[in-house]
């Protein structure tokens, strides 16, 4: 992935060190408001605008499919809408696709609170994000079978939320071949102002700040 992707969607220096990660499994732990969502969107966009594959297909997973509609789906068609004018690409609400003319790479936005949803397909790649909240049957049973055909690759994005599925694979991708993790807190990204972190620092437990942003899986 390059530093600024196509759709001129610049990224952060913490962004760019994740995208710099050759792994086909990758583990990111992110603060809370570090930009989590919008990392996972240029990859997304990126590997489908590169595919050269026979009709590609990517996955992007969030919890809850409201969910996913709110914090994914309005940013997806944000920043595919320069190339609406040209033909470039195609927007389907009901199926809440993206699909690219040149090679008929698709995105789609699921939940994981209807898995059925998701299976049967073959995919090249898919981002599941605040992985904590996601039963992890929707990776062993559904995604990771779906990823063998082409060795697709997968991003799990989230914020620690104790001993859990993310922190399992977080720590796991420590020791595995093809895997890869990085963790970044709230004093690695500059997302937020330091007056603001140090509010939140004041005013929340220790315990929450540690978890929320520090990436505490404790």
């Amino acid at each position: 992935m390059s530093d600024a992707i196509r759709f001129g969607l610049p990224m952060r220096q913490w962004q760019k060190e994740c995208a710099r990660i050759r792994a086909r499994f990758v583990v990111l732990a992110l603060h809370r408001r570090a930009g989590k969502t919008e990392i996972a969107l240029k990859k997304l966009l990126d590997a489908a605008v590169k595919c050269q594959l026979e009709l590609p297909q990517y996955f992007y997973v969030a919890p809850y499919l409201k969910q996913a509609k709110i914090i994914a789906w309005a940013r997806m068609k944000q920043m595919v809408a320069p190339m609406i004018p040209y033909g470039a690409v195609e927007i389907n609400e009901s199926e809440l696709s993206v699909t690219f003319s040149h090679n008929g790479a698709i995105i789609r936005v699921f939940g994981a609170d209807n898995p059925d949803a998701m299976r049967g397909v073959r995919l090249d790649g898919a981002v599941i994000d605040e992985v904590a909240q996601i039963k992890p049957e929707v990776w062993d049973e559904i995604i990771q079978p779906a990823l063998s055909d082409r060795m697709g690759w997968a991003w799990f994005i989230g914020t620690p939320k104790g001993i859990n599925v993310f922190s399992s694979l977080f720590f796991a991708a420590g020791n595995k071949e093809d895997w890869g993790r990085a963790r970044y807190t709230v004093y690695d990204t500059n997302a937020l102002d330091a007056k603001e972190v140090a509010r939140l620092r004041s005013s929340m437990s220790e315990v929450a700040f540690a978890r929320e942003y520090l990436c505490d899986f404790s």
